[in-house]
């Protein structure tokens, strides 16, 4: 039953390019917040705290991971729920079959 759900859910962010859509919503919100600039200025400062070691890519990750997931502001989680939320009740809906 989940995975019948599971493929609607598919089928219908591939017909419809709601994955696309969401991504882009998200990349522009997070752009236009300046989130990827405090991000891009967290991993500056991950790397000149290190002087005698400097982070790999893997550790960058790491250590920027948490702060970066704690600033992504709440208007911005809330319009992404928002949006998905859309998604889940046009799915619902128009329950897609894959036999068209």
């Amino acid at each position: 039953m989940a995975q019948d759900y599971d493929a609607k859910i598919n089928l219908h962010l591939d017909i419809n390019h709601g994955l696309d859509r969401v991504t882009e919503l998200v990349q522009t919100r997070l752009i236009e917040c300046g989130w990827r600039d405090q991000v891009r200025l967290a991993c500056r400062k991950a790397i000149t705290e290190n002087e005698k070691h400097v982070p790999t890519v893997d550790d960058l990750i790491t250590i920027v991971t948490p702060k970066a997931r704690s600033m992504v502001p709440d208007s911005v989680k809330r319009e992404l729920l928002h949006e998905l939320e859309s998604i889940l009740i046009n799915v619902d809906k128009f329950g897609y079959s894959k036999s068209f």
